[in-house]
């Protein structure tokens, strides 16, 4: 296969490759190419070219090779760079994940489609491999900072998944200066030994400035900060409030004591709740949600937009939202005192929680009262305040549905959500971490059984109308975990003295894992980890079950204003509802919808999480850069071998503590048991060790923070 712009030279490359391997240089003198021939770049280009095509490859000490059938590599999959490691995962049933060292990864770059040859290193844990050919470059734009280093202008990207920095010619800074924080878009990158290329496609601002630094993460994922003027005008139109003969179509449960409760700083409320004891003495649950659907038509530039976004997403300076403000904190939200529609779930519960009856039902709700968490709390707490009859209902109904969802198979995993408070500048000020109280378990539950109501409905509904496979519908579906991970985890607890000794074969034998975590005091430490070997929860019109809900069938409903798979789901009920079957062709271009949808809105969930995350680490380390010099207690979150890092108390900044600022001792890296142990005096340091560190040095372009050690 002849590259179509440069026949002859590419003919010329593999003829003297067929003959044996040659070196960069080599190649060049024996084509009659100097460094500073304009042909250079050519050569440099063809080789990239070839190398793309699988026609050679490159091995070590930049040596090419001809490539051969025999030598074709077969593990394919995505690049990820953590703590500078490259790591491939695949579907290959011997190598579902490879490492790949520095040396190894030749010019790949995060994100990057590649094939990677295992290495024969038999005595590793997990295999080895070796990039030998990148297949997709990744096109996501790099965020970072323009430096000047008296020759050169580099990219000093802000991911430090970015092992390298990018090197930008003159004539592609497009007026970008030294210390402005830009978006780049990577050019190309031929030789290892060499920095790669990257063009300036928009200057942000100043790098050091909040605003700044927070607008990268926007910028860095791509997210859609502002609506298209047709979608913000259409939703204008379509934002009007209730008429009389909407209302008259609809149940209403206007005088039904219906409240929201939310966190305090929530602009959006989709869901409320109600409830009261019945003659019978059974409880009547009502989870009340907005009705989104009737607002955004299918196929409405509205409805496009939405799906294109999939989520809200929420920074800590901003939040991203799905919907226009129009639709989302308006008419839409249940604002107290203000007739809203609503699609409402009626379920009755026997006081040991058992579900009697179910209603669905298109509704009018008017919330009585918007309660925050925390107001919530205080009537659970001291048993009165405003509606505490019902809040104390509500909340010894969901004890025993989380009771008993534990029994059937759930999985209580804790963790810890920081909340920012910032100044008029934008930088924080102060940081709350946010764990889970009764109030949180309250809403939780509520929503929870409504969501999996839902489902029960529609399974429900497919043997009413006697179907051989059940309708098509949009799960959430969280699979077993990998038994490679879990072999992991079970790892570092046994180092750590945790008494586990097989892998938990189901979710009662996860509970038990759990309990036994439940007075250490690096609980929350060890349960993040065990996360870690959980698979990723994602949409999916194939039912698999929720393995850590302990739930056969289950799916998101109760949040369509931040969610669109949500709205998805209020459509699909709607129409099942109908009395009319859906024919064939329906069924067939609904399964072929909800593959795509759910696939599509499960990404979007990810890009979400992942910008949420990086938002997270901006507010760290700008807090983190008003506070060097400060000494902290803090605990060892990880251990790697070139230092540790170490989650600070009060101020929640996670920072690096490197081997050179250890105390004055010799430190041996016991990988088997990850610690580092003292070889003087036999000190050793491993995961939830705890000790005190001084903030040394922050790098705001790099997002990262480093640590001295004071004591322990």
């Amino acid at each position: 296969m002849d590259n179509p712009l440069y026949p002859e030279l590419t003919e010329a490359i593999l003829r003297l490759l067929r003959e044996r391997s040659y070196r960069l240089y080599e190649l060049a003198r024996r084509l009659g190419i100097s460094n500073d021939d304009p042909r250079y770049e050519t050569l440099l280009g063809t080789i990239e070219w070839l190398q793309a095509q699988g026609l050679i490859r490159r091995g070590g000490r930049r040596r090419y090779f001809l490539q051969s059938p025999d030598d074709s590599p077969s593990i394919e999959g995505t690049l990820q760079i953590e703590h500078g490691i490259g790591i491939v995962r695949s579907p290959h049933p011997d190598y579902p994940e490879i490492i790949v060292r520095r040396h190894h990864l030749g010019t790949a770059l995060p994100g990057d489609r590649v094939l990677v040859r295992p290495l024969r290193e038999s005595s590793r844990r997990k295999p080895r491999g070796e990039v030998v050919r990148i297949l997709q470059r990744c096109r996501e734009l790099i965020g970072g900072t323009v430096e000047y280093d008296g020759s050169f202008f580099f990219l000093v990207p802000d991911d430090e998944a970015y092992y390298v920095d990018f090197l930008l010619p003159p004539e592609k800074l497009h007026g970008a200066r030294s210390g402005d924080k830009v978006l780049a878009r990577f050019v190309r990158w031929t030789d290892p030994l060499k920095s790669p290329e990257a063009e300036v496609v928009e200057i942000l601002g100043r790098a050091g400035d909040p605003r700044t630094e927070f607008a990268t993460v926007v910028k860095e994922f791509g997210l859609p900060f502002r609506f298209p003027t047709a979608v913000e005008e259409e939703a204008q139109r379509f934002a009007h409030p209730p008429t009389e003969e909407e209302i008259a179509q609809r149940r209403d449960f206007r005088a039904e004591i219906t409240f929201t409760i939310d966190p305090e700083d929530a602009k959006d409320f989709d869901d409320a709740l109600s409830i009261r004891r019945l003659p019978n003495g059974n409880l009547l649950l009502g989870v009340h949600i907005a009705d989104v659907s009737s607002y955004v038509p299918e196929g409405s530039a509205t409805d496009h937009e939405a799906f294109n976004r999939g989520t809200s997403v929420y920074l800590v300076d901003r939040v991203v939202p799905m919907l226009p403000e129009a639709l989302s904190t308006d008419i839409c939200s249940l604002l107290p005192g203000q007739d809203r529609l609503t699609y409402s779930v009626l379920m009755e519960f026997t006081p040991d929680g058992v579900l009697q009856h179910y209603e669905l039902c298109e509704s009018v709700i008017r919330s009585h009262r918007r309660f925050t968490y925390s107001e919530v709390q205080h009537i659970i707490e001291t048993g009165s305040g405003e509606y505490a009859d019902s809040i104390l209902l509500l909340h010894q109904l969901a004890q025993t549905l989380r009771q008993r969802r534990f029994c059937e198979g759930g999985i209580d995993f804790e963790t810890i959500e920081l909340a920012f408070r910032l100044d008029e500048q934008g930088f924080p000020q102060t940081v709350i971490p946010k764990g889970r109280t009764e109030a949180t378990s309250l809403v939780e539950e509520c929503m929870l059984a409504a969501n999996r109501t839902v489902t029960h409905f529609v399974h429900e509904r497919s043997r009413q109308w006697q179907f051989h496979e059940p309708l098509p519908f949009l799960y959430r579906i969280h699979d077993i975990p990998d038994p490679a991970k879990v072999r992991d985890v079970l790892e570092i607890l046994r180092a750590l003295g945790v008494p586990v000794r097989t892998p938990p074969r189901n979710s009662q034998e996860w509970t038990e894992i759990l309990q036994t975590l439940q007075r250490r005091p690096d609980k929350l430490l060890l349960h993040q980890l065990l996360l870690r070997a959980m698979a990723k929860a994602i949409y999916s019109p194939y039912n698999i079950g929720h393995y850590g809900l302990g739930f056969a069938a289950y799916t998101h409903f109760t949040s369509p204003i931040r969610r669109y798979p949500d709205l998805i789901v209020h459509r699909l009920l709607k129409e099942y509802s109908r009395p009319r079957k859906p024919s064939a062709h329906r069924l067939r271009q609904l399964r072929e919808y909800l593959e795509t949808a759910g696939q599509h809105c499960s990404e979007r969930e990810q890009v979400a999480v992942e910008a949420e995350r990086a938002s997270v680490k901006v507010a760290q380390t700008l807090l983190a850069s008003r506070l060097i010099g400060r000494k902290f207690w803090g605990t060892v979150t990880g251990v790697t071998s070139f230092g540790l890092f170490v989650l600070l108390d009060t101020c929640f900044v996670e920072g690096l503590l490197p081997l050179r600022e250890m105390p004055d001792d010799f430190y041996t890296f016991d990988e088997h048991r990850y610690r580092f142990v003292g070889k003087r005096t036999r000190q050793s340091f491993t995961l939830g060790s705890r000790l005190r560190v001084q903030i040394v040095r922050v790098d705001l372009k790099r997002r990262h923070i480093d640590l001295r050690y004071v004591g322990s």
